[in-house]
C-alpha cells in the first residue's frame, strides 16, 4: 500500500528540515516530496527494519537506492533540484527482524552528512563472534562439508584474538569475511549494516579510475582518464596487484575451494565499498602501470564518491557484460551446423505455475523444431553469467539434453525444521514476497518439505524430489558447454548434469558453484546484535545427481576438458572469450 505523509517540518539550527517517528508498517510504501530548493543531502534513517527508496521525477522513476543492508538502515541521496520538476521519493522497508513489526523512520535533508560511528568494544566484537559461530553451528548443514570441526575450532580461536583487537567495524568485518569465506559456500552472505562509504568522511578522495581482473593482470577499465584503457596496472600507493587481487577476493565465496570468481568479482561488483575497507581513501593516487612494453607512473587525485560511483557505472568492460546479459535467454545460429542456446538466468520464472515458465517451455519446444529440420550436429549451451534461480527451469533446460531420468538430488537436508535463535532471525524479501512475515510461517514451510529427521539430520520429502523424465524429443548430437566463473547455483548444478550425463566439451572458467555438492534451496538471514552486521547462508545441503569423473574434484566448481580437433571454427573460440 502507498501512503503519502505530511512532514510536519522543524527548522533546526543547522539549517536541517526533518520529522522523527514517522510509522512504516510492513508492506507500506511511503511517498515524500523534498522540501528544499538547493542542493542537500536527503537522509533515511531507521533503527527497525532495512529501508529502501526509489527517486521519481515528474512521476518517472530514475533511480532505486539499497546501499544498507542491515536493520540499523541509512540510506542517502544528494538530491539537486531543478525549477519545474516534481520530485517524489517512495520508501519501504525490505526487511525487519523477526520480534520487530512497524517501523519507525527519519526522514532529513541538510547541506552535509556526518560520518558513521564505527567504534565498538572489543567485547562487542567478540560477542557479535561468538554470536556468529552460535548462528552457523545451529543453522548451517554446511558448516563442517569442506572444513574439519578441528579446522573450524582453529580458525575461530584465531578470529576471537584478531576480533578483540579490531579498531572499527572494518577491522571486524574483515575478520567476519573471513571466517565466512572459509566455511567454502558461494550462498553465504556477510555484509555490513550499511554502506562502506558512510563510514568515511565525504571528501574527493576516491580511486580516480576503475579496474578488471583479466587472469591475474589488472586493467584500467575507464574511458578518457589519462591512463590508457586496458593499461596493466602494475601497482596502487605502493601495493601491488596480486596483493589487491588477494585482498578483495577474502569477501567473496565460493563453494569449496573455487577460486576464480573470488579473485574477479571485487572489481565488477566490491570497487564502491571493498576498495576502501581495505586501502582507505586518499588525496592523491600515485598509481605505476605498463603500456606498450614500457613502465610508467603518474599521480592522480582522488574524486568524490558520486564521482566514482559515475565512473564505475560506465567502465568500457560493462559494454560487454551488458551485451552479454541482454537477454536471459536467446536461441541464435553461429555457423553451419552449429547453433547456440544461450541462458543468463533462472530467475525469470518463480515456478511451473509462472506463464513465464510455459512460455520458455514452448520457447525449447521451437528450439527442437529448429534443430531437428535443419538436422544440426553441434548445440553450444552458453551459461556465462548465469548465477542461478528457479530449479524447475534449470531441470526443464536439461530435459531436452539427456536421454536418462535424472533428479534434482540424489538427497537434501537441512539441521532443523524450526528455526534457531529466531531473535536475531531477518525476514527478507524473499520471505515477503511470498506472503512469510514471521518464524511461523517459515516453520510451517520447513516442516511440509522437510519432515524426516534421521540421526539429526530433516530430509528432503520424497515427493518433493521426483524422478524428471526426459523430453520425448531430445538432441542427439554433440554438446559443448560454455561456463565462467559467475556460474553458479542451480546454473552450476545444470553444468554438472550436463557434464556428467552428457557427451558435453566444458570450454570456460571454473563455476564459482560445486560440481557434486552445495548449499542451496532456502536462504537465512541473521543480525549479530551489536555491529548490526548482517550474516546469511542457505541452510539446505544438497548432494546432486552427479558422477564421480576422474577430472573432476570433489570440493572444487565445475572444470574445463580442452580438446583439439573440435568441430567449429576458431573464431567461435575468440567469440567465446569476450
Amino acid at each position: 500500500m502507498i501512503r503519502p505523509f505530511i512532514i510536519p517540518l522543524l527548522l533546526l539550527v543547522n539549517s536541517v528540515y526533518g520529522q522523527k517517528d514517522i510509522e512504516l508498517k510492513p508492506g507500506d510504501t511511503l511517498k515524500y516530496s523534498p522540501i528544499s530548493q538547493k542542493p542537500v543531502w536527503v537522509t533515511i534513517q531507521s533503527n527497525e527494519a532495512n529501508i529502501a527508496m526509489s527517486l521519481f521525477i515528474d512521476g518517472k522513476k530514475i533511480k532505486e537506492q539499497d546501499d544498507s543492508r542491515g536493520i540499523k538502515s541509512i540510506e542517502r541521496l544528494f538530491f539537486t533540484p531543478e525549477k519545474g520538476r516534481k520530485y517524489e521519493l517512495r520508501i519501504w522497508a525490505k526487511s525487519y527482524v523477526e520480534k520487530n513489526k512497524p517501523s519507525k523512520i527519519s526522514i532529513t535533508e541538510s547541506k552535509t552528512v556526518s560520518s558513521l560511528n564505527g567504534q565498538f568494544t572489543s567485547a562487542q566484537f567478540v560477542e557479535d563472534l561468538r554470536v556468529f559461530r552460535s548462528i552457523r553451528e545451529k543453522a548451517n548443514s554446511g558448516l563442517y562439508v569442506y572444513r574439519s570441526r578441528h579446522q573450524i575450532d582453529s580458525m575461530y580461536k584465531k578470529a576471537e584474538e584478531e576480533a578483540a583487537s579490531s579498531k572499527n567495524i572494518f577491522d571486524f568485518y574483515k575478520v567476519i569475511a573471513k571466517v565466512t569465506g572459509f566455511e567454502g559456500s558461494c550462498h553465504n552472505y556477510t555484509d555490513l549494516p550499511n554502506h562502506a562509504s558512510y563510514y568515511l568522511a565525504q571528501r574527493p578522495e576516491y580511486l580516480p579510475i576503475t579496474l578488471k581482473n583479466i587472469d591475474g593482470r589488472l586493467l584500467q577499465d575507464s574511458k578518457d582518464i589519462k591512463i590508457p584503457l586496458a593499461a596493466e596496472i602494475i601497482s596502487i600507493n605502493g601495493i601491488p596487484a596480486k596483493e589487491m587481487i588477494s585482498r578483495f577476493s577474502q569477501y567473496y565465496f565460493s563453494d569449496g575451494y573455487s577460486v576464480p570468481y573470488r579473485e574477479t568479482a571485487g572489481f565488477e561488483r566490491g570497487m564502491l565499498d571493498k576498495f576502501y575497507i581495505e586501502f582507505g581513501t586518499h588525496k592523491q593516487y600515485d598509481i605505476r602501470y605498463q603500456w606498450n612494453g614500457q613502465t610508467h607512473d603518474v599521480s592522480l587525485p582522488g574524486i568524490s564518491l558520486e564521482a566514482f560511483k559515475k565512473l564505475q557505472e560506465s567502465r568500457h568492460s560493462l559494454t560487454l557484460d551488458k551485451k552479454l546479459m541482454a537477454e536471459k535467454y536467446s536461441f541464435t545460429k553461429e555457423g553451419d551446423h552449429v547453433y547456440r542456446l544461450s541462458i543468463r538466468g533462472f530467475d525469470f520464472a518463480t515456478g511451473k505455475e509462472d506463464p513465464a515458465y510455459k512460455k520458455f517451455s514452448i520457447f525449447l519446444d521451437q528450439m527442437m523444431d529448429t534443430l531437428e529440420r535443419e538436422k544440426i550436429e553441434n548445440l553450444i549451451i552458453d551459461l556465462r553469467g548465469n548465477t542461478g534461480g528457479t530449479g524447475a527451469l534449470y531441470e526443464k533446460v536439461f530435459s531436452y539434453l539427456t536421454q536418462r531420468p535424472f533428479r534434482d538430488s540424489n538427497y537434501a537436508y537441512t539441521w532443523f525444521n524450526e528455526v534457531p535463535m529466531e531473535d536475531k532471525l531477518i525476514i527478507t524479501p524473499l520471505f515477503l514476497s511470498n506472503g512469510v512475515t514471521d518464524k511461523n510461517g517459515i516453520n510451517t514451510y520447513l516442516k511440509q518439505l522437510y519432515p524426516k529427521q534421521i540421526q539429526g539430520k530433516y530430509y528432503w520429502a520424497d515427493d518433493k524430489n521426483l524422478l524428471i523424465l526426459p523430453n520425448e524429443r531430445t538432441f542427439r548430437g554433440q554438446l559443448y558447454l560454455l561456463a565462467d566463473q559467475r556460474v553458479a547455483s542451480a546454473a552450476s548444478h545444470l553444468a554438472s548434469l550436463i557434464k556428467s550425463y552428457t557427451n558435453a566439451i566444458v570450454i570456460g572458467k571454473e563455476t564459482v558453484g560445486g560440481y557434486y555438492e552445495h548449499n542451496g534451496h532456502l536462504p537465512l538471514v541473521y543480525e549479530l546484535p551489536n555491529t548490526g552486521i548482517q550474516t546469511g547462508f542457505s541452510i539446505v545441503h544438497v548432494i546432486q545427481d552427479a558422477q564421480n569423473l576422474p577430472d573432476q574434484k570433489k570440493d572444487r566448481g565445475l572444470f574445463r576438458i580442452m580438446k583439439s580437433g573440435l568441430p567449429i571454427k576458431s573464431f567461435w573460440i575468440s567469440l567465446m572469450f569476450i
